[in-house]
């Protein structure tokens, strides 16, 4: 997905200015609330943030130039996360829309 949100990072360009899309972060936020949202379509803003439900993972690994300047973020999931989650009330409904 592209870069996420104003309030909780992971979209704030070099000019200042945020350009993450209003409308993912709301689904994100009220209706999937996954665990972790990687994404890295901003560059620049490289890193991690919270908003105490979801870890937002900005994982862009170039520049601007598009140069590898940034290390991997390698983080680990909980064992039975992936499972549990599958088959919650969220993951159907995703499956629905098929989004």
């Amino acid at each position: 997905s592209s870069g996420i949100n104003a309030e909780y990072g992971g979209d704030l360009t070099r000019g200042g200015t945020h350009e993450g899309c209003v409308d993912l972060l709301r689904a994100v936020q009220t209706r999937v609330k996954p665990a972790y949202h990687v994404f890295g379509h901003i560059h620049e803003a490289y890193g991690v943030s919270t908003d105490g439900v979801t870890m937002f993972l900005n994982a862009a690994t170039c520049n601007r130039q598009y140069k590898a300047v940034h290390d991997a973020l390698v983080f680990d999931l909980p064992a039975g996360t992936y499972e549990e989650e599958c088959e919650t009330d969220a993951m159907m409904d995703c499956e629905t829309c098929g989004q």
